[in-house]
This record gives structure tokens, sequence and C-alpha cells, in this order.
């Protein structure tokens, strides 16, 4: 059943020119993209999950059989594991006199909804990038050389990321994409080592000082996308002077398996969306507020952003400085 609420009417006008005002903006986030939205008709439930050992996955257990013996059986167990999608929003009030003096310079309830889905998106991102960014969760491997900018000569991502891989491969995984910070981005893309991954070892007349692009790291690394976490975020706290720090973290970059739909396809993890009381990963709504004579408008999501396999990622440590 399609969602609907007497009071607060949703508004796909506004949701279109939220997107449409977010475009760029929305490239700097990557939080959907490493866990793929999936929906959901309730707001806590179930789900199954096949682990390594329980489901005997990654068994060689076929025997010969004698004439007449009967087959050797495999004994799978399936793990359950739960959700529940957690209601976030954020609320603009429109006055009426306000709207009526700024209308002939902009859509209010445009702007306003634009500006109240890029902080629930902010929100949103830092959620993932805890969830991602996690050695309670994954395997944390030190890098063979610190990213640092006097090692520069010496860093070996291709070496730390074929290492991770080989771990992943060990349970049956086969990584697709790298995650890391805008910081460790713009350092490892300047490093050498990359540099001869990428251009290959030729004079530095040649071209070598060229900088390569994600797709070239990715390419040269064996993975199909690299994310890079450019998403800002105020560090500081409400009231206080602005102070601007990326929502992805330097500590570690994350080598892993990311894939969306259903659960069994694998991969590190969703953002799993409770349906019946969306429209979308974000929905905007307006009610009136006649004793403010305003309009209210509102932004709001209901999430739940899951790891759904652990072993589909393995975190370098970069010992970024």
């Amino acid at each position: 059943m399609a969602y609907t609420n007497a009071q607060a009417t949703p508004r796909s006008d506004i949701h279109a020119l939220a997107m449409q005002a977010n475009a760029d903006f929305n490239k700097l986030f990557i939080g959907d993209k490493v866990f793929p939205v999936k929906g959901e008709d309730v707001k806590l439930g179930i789900y199954m999950r096949a682990k390594l050992a329980n489901a005997e996955l990654l068994n060689g257990d076929a025997a010969p059989r004698a004439n007449g013996d009967g087959y050797q059986r495999v004994n799978r167990k399936y793990d359950t594991d739960t959700f529940d999608a957690i209601e976030y929003g954020l609320e603009g009030v429109i006055d009426d006199a306000y709207e009526s003096e700024t209308e002939r310079f902009m859509n209010v309830e445009a702007t306003e909804a634009s500006l109240l889905e890029r902080s629930l998106r902010i929100s949103y991102e830092v959620r993932v990038a805890a969830k991602l960014m996690n050695a309670s969760t994954f395997t944390a491997t030190a890098a063979s050389v610190a990213y640092t900018e006097a090692n520069l000569a010496t860093i070996n991502i291709p070496a730390d990321v074929s290492a991770a891989k080989l771990r992943m491969l060990k349970n049956g995984l086969i990584p697709n994409a790298i995650v890391m910070s805008a910081n460790v981005f713009e350092r490892i893309k300047r490093s050498t080592l990359l540099q001869n991954q990428v251009f290959g070892v030729v004079p530095k007349g040649a071209g070598q000082y060229l900088i390569p692009s994600e797709a070239d790291i990715a390419n040269a690394l064996g993975v199909d996308t690299i994310y890079v976490g450019n998403a800002p975020k105020n560090s500081a706290k409400k009231g206080l002077t602005y102070n601007g720090a990326f929502i992805w973290g330097d500590t570690y970059l994350a080598v892993c398996q990311v894939a969306g739909g259903e659960y069994t396809a694998g991969g590190v993890g969703r953002t799993i969306q409770w349906t019946k009381d969306t429209t979308g990963l974000f929905t905007p709504e307006t009610y009136r507020s006649d004793e403010r004579r305003s309009n209210i408008l509102r932004v709001r999501q209901h999430t739940a952003e899951k790891v759904i396999d652990e072993t589909a990622c393995e975190l370098v440590t970069t010992s970024y400085a």
C-alpha cells in the first residue's frame, strides 16, 4: 500500500526540484553506493544469512561412494539477522510573509527542501562511514608502509590491496571496490609505486608526472570501482563557527565486495529502507501551521544501515599523517 498521511502531503514536485538543486553536491556522497538501498515493507524484520561455517559454504566434503552405500550429506544451517529502520528527519518553517517577500527571487520550498535533504544526507553518510570503517566489525591489517607525505616514494598500495584481496579470496569472495577518504586518495595517487603501476616505469620526461584518475587506479588495483569519500561536514557544534571536515576518515581504506538487491546476492552491506512509510530514500512533505501563519516543510527518512557480511570487507590501516 502506498504511503499516505492525512495531515502531511508528500511532495514529489519538491523532491524533483531538490534533487536537481543538489545534483552536483550529491556527487560527493558515496553512502548509498557502498550500502545500496534495499526496500522492505516492514520496519522491523528478519532476514536469512548463510555464514561460512554454519552453512558449510566452502567445505569440500564430496567423498567416493561404494555400491550400495549412501552419499555424503551436508548438514547446512542458515543464520538469521534482524533490522530496525529508524526514522530521521528535519523541518523548516516557511513563514507566509517571508515566502511572499522572497518568491520573486527563488522557490523557497524547493530551496529549503534541498538544504534539509543535504543535512539528512550528511547524517546518513556519517552512519554508513562509521559502519564500514570499523575495525571491531572487520579485520584491519597495517599497511606495509605508512601513508605519509614523507613516504610518497615507498607507499605500496598495490601490495596492500593485493594482500587484502588474497585474504578475502580465502573466504570465497572476490572484492570489486575500494573505499577511501579524499585525503588518502589525493596522497596515494601521487605515490611513486602506484604511478608506476598505472603508467609503467618510464622516464619522467615521458609523462610519469601525470596524475592517475579514479578509473586508472581501479584498473591498476584490479577492482571495478574506487569510491572516494569527498563529502564534507561541519565538525563544530551547533551555533559555533563553521569548521569544515571530511566525513570519511583517513585511518583505514576498505577493500570490499559491494552488491545490491537481495541479501543472498552478498556484498558488505545494505541501506534498508522502510517503504510503507516513505516514498524514497528521502521523503519531503508539507503541512500547514496556521498558528504560525506558516507552511512547515519536512524531509525525513526511515532506514537501517546494515552490515550483512563481515567477511566481505578487509580494512587496511593507513597510518595517514
